[in-house]
């Protein structure tokens, strides 16, 4: 039973899922040394980033390998039931938010925002497959459950270093690890489930929204931009299964 949790069996994977963390992680700090530039955000960020390592990467991996996107949470044996429990912690996590929105006396007014609600779940959806699903798997094949867990939450916090909507307002060492936090929370649950419906779309966007639309009143973000990097990950991915 041990062993489940914890052993040592590195392999090639391991170094691709490292070096894939490692990659996203500087990406994320070049958006922080060119910020003063617009193609900067979307060529590092959504098409490297969110299409390249989001969706390239991970099926290029599977596919090569012969391995099952089942393996992978995608959508997992589990869905029907990773559904389920989405919609009422997504209901929890609501009511939670909801109530302390009250309690500041925010207002949770998303008029005119549906624009960054679509790019951050857009967003969410990237974390949601290179986190929780290729590098959590990848790890837990080289360490076990609670290693895999615990690298995984420290390359999702790691991540967002250089997204200036996330660490505005914000001291840079306590929001990491809020969100190193917030990343295990995401990975427990997709693993308990072991599918990326266990917590996309409901669970992740209600977290996202409200930590960036309503507590960090972010800049709008553009709808197109996300509607294209979309249009290339469920393009793409078809493409690379089907051909």
């Amino acid at each position: 039973m041990i062993d489940l949790f914890f052993h040592l069996s590195p392999s090639e994977g391991t170094l691709i899922a490292f070096l894939a963390g490692i990659l996203c992680v500087l990406l994320s700090y070049l958006l922080i040394v060119f910020r003063k530039n617009r193609m900067t955000r979307f060529v590092f960020r959504d098409m490297i980033t969110v299409f390249g390592l989001g969706v390239l990467l991970p099926v290029w991996w599977i596919e090569t390998n012969n391995l099952s996107f089942n393996d992978f949470g995608i959508p997992g044996e589990n869905w029907i039931w990773a559904m389920l429990a989405n919609v009422i912690l997504a209901s929890l996590l609501f009511t939670i938010f909801y109530f302390e929105a009250k309690g500041k006396d925010q207002r949770l007014d998303f008029s005119g925002k549906a624009g960054t609600v679509f790019y951050l779940l857009v967003g969410v959806l990237f974390e949601t497959l290179f986190f929780y699903s290729f590098l959590r798997q990848l790890f837990e094949q080289a360490f076990g459950i609670i290693p895999a867990l615990l690298l995984t939450s420290v390359f999702y916090s790691l991540h967002h270093i250089g997204l200036k909507e996330q660490m505005k307002g914000a001291t840079p060492g306590s929001e990491l690890i809020k969100l190193f936090f917030v990343g295990l929370l995401y990975s427990t649950t997709f693993r308990i489930f072991n599918s990326a419906l266990a917590i996309f779309p409901f669970f992740l966007g209600v977290g996202v929204t409200y930590d960036l639309v309503v507590e960090k009143q972010c800049k709008p973000l553009s709808w197109k931009v996300a509607l294209l990097t979309l249009s290339l990950m469920i393009t793409s991915a078809g493409l690379m299964v089907y051909f």
